[in-house]
């Protein structure tokens, strides 16, 4: 997958105090074979700069063409009666005449590492999995290092918290007007510039989620840089060793102060920090990463005068103290970043659940203390659902050249799920990662809610396709009492389960995987459906096994639930099968060997209990009370 790198350089407006100079930089991952709108709205244009006035609203359209490894640019022509509209020319660069010129019609394209500048900005194409530049103090070693947690450095007071108020004080409203982590990434860093005066540069840092220990690969998310700083001139590259140690090392965040000696421990009195750094400073940098495991991290550096190494200690302790408050801050609004994209989060996901739940709920989330009262946990009597995708860690890392379009995948497999839940008058209780739990009888009792929950379960392995018929997903179902309601943190309304009867739904889910089915449901699901269709025309369950579940002291009947529509078993044989069960059960295992291979060869749930019969060479074993807990397929995780 590609990314676009836009490397902003405002320059200071004379006729405009407001303008402060300053360099930005940004990253966007870019979709391939999808226009993207490129220009300054924040709020619509898919790549925004709103820091370069010389770039329109929507300047451009940008093609991305991995099968030709090319961006196309295709620049918009100018709006009629526009005052004063910026001079909407893309340039690239000429190796004929050496200099930048104009696109011929504004169109043009470039490959991988490539350049074209609009305005104040060079944007420049890139795979999203390269690193930075190496950092030059990454040549140097780093005499101090100071490591705290963020418990650490709530214990320490604010030196001067009247400064750091002042430069926060107007947070809470721009937060509450920020729609994107772009947006919200911009004006942190803003809000660290103003509230850290010693700092040259700040940026937020991502190391790559396929990046292995054993490589330094950083990328620098979004940037801003003071003018007239050794971050300007030279670039600014954070240093992969600091990012590494605070992000996937420490997990905390990290202060290093530099010297000019070589990294080698060689002497280097006549280093000079890659050119980027001259003698008589001390460069220092402080990393603080997210704690929400995306990692993210907030750079921030900068230099203080006196070189390292001919400082006193006291100097030194001084320099490491006032840095500290600076790592206070940054862990403050790091905090604050983490809470706004949770928030964010959490608002997408609630009107996700208010599309899942069936219109006759919506009341409830319009009337506060109606919707209090009904959130006060109760025991229920509830039939809850568990469906979960199997193999996710490694469909992603399968797909990790395309990463958004494996996302999609998922997302519309969790679709398929809640709007299946959601039709058959269910609730949708969360999506755990991968999978979703719901569920029947809150806040009021249903008529035959285990019918709705038996036939949510089958459309659902029926509609997820490939994923239903390779076997790469589970569903389970129980019935019995949970606690329903608001259930965790106070002050948010999560609705939620909880009780033995939806562990049981998670036990039993993640069996269906050994059985070789698709869904597993209790006892008493099976009897409810059996008195809901007594004809079997519609659905059918089958005994699987008195089986052990993790967590329940005694064990249980486990049975698959599948459509009448699917030959699983013919009528004639529904019988057959139970009597081989009752044989397995009772430790007559020769008996029960003969009649799976007779007549149940190509059976899962048959070659499953044969697994259970080899392990002991068809012995059963000298306390077998007929329960057993399913083996795992040979060669599965």
């Amino acid at each position: 997958m590609a990314e676009i790198e836009a490397i902003t350089d405002v320059q200071a407006d004379p006729k405009n105090s407001a303008v402060i100079a300053r360099q930005y930089g940004r990253r966007f991952p870019l979709a391939p074979n999808r226009p993207l709108n490129l220009g300054r709205d924040e709020g619509k244009m898919d790549i925004a700069v709103p820091e370069d006035d010389q770039i329109s609203r929507f300047q451009a359209v940008l093609t991305w063409e991995p099968a030709k490894d090319k961006l196309t640019v295709q620049t918009r022509p100018t709006s009629p009666g526009y005052p004063n509209p910026p001079a909407n020319q893309t340039l690239v660069f000429d190796e004929k005449v050496k200099k930048l010129v104009e696109a011929p019609q504004g169109k043009c394209t470039v490959g991988r590492g490539e350049s074209f500048w609009i305005g104040q900005t060079r944007f420049t194409l890139h795979s999203d999995d390269e690193s930075e530049k190496e950092a030059p103090v990454d040549a140097t070693v780093a005499p101090r290092q100071e490591e705290k947690t963020r418990a650490q450095l709530e214990e320490i007071p604010f030196a001067n918290p009247a400064a750091a108020l002042r430069a926060m004080e107007n947070l809470p409203n721009t937060i509450r007007a920020i729609t994107t982590e772009q947006a919200l990434f911009r004006q942190m860093l803003r809000v660290i510039m103003d509230a850290m005066p010693r700092a040259d540069a700040a940026g937020i840092v991502r190391i790559p989620q396929d990046c292995p220990p054993t490589e330094k690969r950083l990328t620098l998310v979004e940037s801003n840089v003071r003018p007239n700083t050794p971050h300007a001139t030279g670039g600014f590259n954070p240093s992969k060793r600091l990012a590494h140690r605070a992000i996937a090392e420490r997990r905390r965040s990290c202060l290093h102060c530099w010297s000019p000696e070589a990294a080698g421990g060689a002497g280097g009195a006549e280093l000079t920090m890659a050119d980027t750094h001259v003698h008589g400073v001390t460069p220092w940098a402080v990393c603080t990463p997210f704690q929400d495991g995306s990692r993210y991290a907030l750079y921030v550096a900068g230099q203080t005068n006196g070189q390292w190494n001919m400082l006193e200690k006291s100097a030194q302790d001084k320099i490491v103290n006032d840095l500290t408050q600076y790592q206070k801050i940054g862990e403050l609004l790091v905090g604050m970043i983490e809470t706004t994209l949770r928030v964010a989060r959490l608002t997408e996901q609630n009107k996700v659940t208010r599309r899942a739940w069936p219109q006759s709920l919506w009341k409830y989330l319009d009337d506060p203390a109606e919707l209090e009262r009904m959130l006060v946990p109760v025991e229920k009597e509830i039939t809850t659902l568990f469906c979960d995708l199997r193999n996710y860690s490694l469909f992603a890392s399968k797909n990790a050249t395309d990463l958004l379009a494996a996302q999609r995948e998922i997302g519309n497999q969790l679709n398929v799920m809640a709007s299946t839940i959601a039709d058959r008058d269910g609730v949708v209780g969360g999506f755990r990662g991968d999978a979703v739990l719901g569920f029947w009888g809150w806040p009021k009792l249903q008529e035959r809610q285990v019918g709705l929950a038996a036939r949510a379960a089958i459309s659902i392995a029926g509609r997820l396709g490939d994923w239903g018929k390779s076997g790469r997903c589970g569903v389970a179902i129980t019935h019995g009492i949970a606690v329903a309601g608001r259930l965790g943190a106070h002050d948010l309304a999560t609705v939620d389960l909880y009780g033995p009867v939806v562990n049981l739904t998670f036990r039993l889910e993640a069996m269906t995987k050994a059985f070789g089915v698709p869904i597993l449901v209790s006892e008493e699901v099976s009897r409810q459906v059996a008195e809901i269709d007594p004809s079997g025309r519609e659905m059918l369950t089958r005994r699987l096994g008195k089986v052990r579940a993790k967590g329940f002291p005694e064990p249980l009947w486990a049975f698959e639930l599948y459509s009448a529509s699917t030959a699983i078993l013919p009528d004639w044989l529904r019988e057959e099968w139970a009597s081989t069960v009752d044989l397995f059960t009772q430790g007559k295992w020769n008996d029960c060997y003969e009649e799976i291979n007779t007549k149940f060869a190509d059976d899962p749930v048959g070659k499953c209990l044969v697994r259970v019969m080899d392990a002991t060479k068809r012995r059963p074993p000298a306390n077998w009370d007929g329960s057993f807990v399913p083996p795992a397929l040979p060669g599965s995780e």
